[in-house]
Order: C-alpha cells, then structure tokens, then sequence
C-alpha cells in the first residue's frame, strides 16, 4: 500500500503536467468499481449501469474541468452516490403515488358499491310498499316519504291515532317478512 506522502504528492499532480489519460482509459479504470458501487445502493445491475454510464457521459461534457485524477475519481463517486439517492427517492415517490391512487379506487369502488347496495334496496322497498294494502300503503307513504307523525296522518286521512299506529306496524312488518336481502341484491361492478 502506497502512504499517505504519496498519496498526498499524486493528488498535487495535475493531469496536464502528466501524461493525460484519454477518457476510455477512465472509463475502463473506473466503471467495475462504480457500477458495483451503484448496484449496492440502488439494488437493481441494469440500473446501476444506466446511472454509472449517465455519469460518464457528464464527465465527458466536463471533463476540462478536472485537474487530478483524485478530482475525477471523487467526482464519479460522488455522482453515482447522488444520481442513486434521486434514483431511490424517485422509485419511493412513485411508489407511495401508486398507493394512494390504489386506496382512492378501493375507496371510490366501495363508495359505489354502497351506493348500487342502497338503490337496490330503496328499490325493493318501493315494491313492497306499492303492494301493500291500499290505507296501510297511504299510510306508511305518509309516514317515511313525507315526514308526517301519527296525528298529522290522522288529520288527513281522516282516521284515529289508533288506527294510524296499527296501519304503520302492519305495514312494517309486512315490509320486514317480504324484505330479504339476497344474494341478487348485490349488484357485481
């Protein structure tokens, strides 16, 4: 292993007071370790190679910025290292976007599930209610649709509270033994 003093007096070298390296020469040196590199953050080789190649091609856009190999070596390391955290960050945004346009669509399909459910019920309940004897029919009508209490139907139909009363149990409990909820009910989306 070379020491530090060595390694100190290469790093003051400048590339121009030494034999320039050409830039495949670089490529060849430097790309295994890099993409290795890249592979251990991003987990994933064909991508790694994308983003060590992405590097390179900066590299060549600005390689006259570069004085010492060092600058250059830290620059492909620093670069990858970046380019990896965007790359992981982007596949992690993307991520969390899938789940929640997944939770919006469960959500909307059980919104419209329950709205299908509760059609069909009102549905089922209005036939049964337009089969109902004629006064019990009147009377329940006037009861869930209208809002009206026993006095009030009383008044207008002309009948006793009493009578009222009976009518509107009758009608429930013929409602509830007609009413089932089947199978059928449930509507396939």
């Amino acid at each position: 292993m070379r020491n530090a003093d060595q390694l100190t007096n290469e790093k003051s070298k400048r590339l121009k007071q030494q034999k320039i390296p050409e830039f495949e020469k670089v490529f060849h040196l430097f790309n295994p370790a890099l993409c290795f590199f890249a592979r251990r953050l991003v987990n994933d080789g064909a991508i790694a190679q994308d983003i060590v190649t992405d590097v390179f091609v900066k590299l060549w856009q600005k390689q006259s910025d570069f004085q010492t190999v060092y600058s250059v070596k830290a620059f492909l390391y620093i670069s990858t290292r970046n380019a990896c955290l965007n790359h992981n960050q982007q596949v992690q945004y993307q991520a969390r976007i899938r789940e929640n346009i997944r939770q919006q669509s469960s959500e909307v399909e059980t919104h419209e599930m329950n709205e299908a459910i509760h059609a069909e019920v009102l549905r089922q309940v209005n036939k049964i209610v337009n089969d109902l004897p004629e006064k019990c029919k009147e009377v329940m009508l006037l009861s869930y649709t209208k809002g009206l209490d026993c006095h009030e139907i009383a008044r207008k139909m002309s009948l006793s509270v009493h009578t009222v009363r009976n009518q509107k149990n009758r009608g429930v409990h013929l409602i509830k033994n007609r009413f089932h909820f089947s199978e059928e009910l449930v509507p396939i989306l």
